[in-house]
């Protein structure tokens, strides 16, 4: 009775080492689920955090944007008021013209809401 008690014993053992080590597996696929959810939290933060800086600057530019246009039609108005008032105008005044005509063709004005540039 003892080699059949002492088979078992040892069947036992085996599998209780297997159970062991199949429980440490578990244990590390914890841990790394747990490191890949956090990882994926940290990346999800990035990802909000880059978006909102993104919302952030396209607003910036757009702002940015409207001062450039209101300048250049305030500068076009002056340059017209000018331009209609004095047959001679100063060197300054032709090359502000040209410098609004080379960015309205450029597409650094908007179109919308500019009155038309003329030289």
């Amino acid at each position: 009775m003892y080699p059949v008690r002492n088979d078992l014993i040892a069947e036992l053992a085996a599998r209780l080492e297997q159970l062991d080590q199949l429980l440490g597996r578990l244990e590390d696929a914890e841990r790394q689920a747990a490191d890949a959810s956090d990882d994926l939290i940290r990346a999800r933060r990035w990802q909000e955090e880059t978006v909102r800086a993104i919302q952030d600057e396209r607003a910036q530019m757009r702002t940015h944007q409207r001062a450039l246009d209101d300048l250049a039609d305030r500068a076009q108005g002056a340059v017209d008021a000018l331009t209609a008032q004095y047959r001679s105008l100063p060197p300054e005044v032709h090359e502000l013209a040209v410098e609004l005509h080379v960015l309205q063709t450029a597409g650094l004005l908007s179109r919308r809401g500019t009155r038309a540039r003329r030289i």
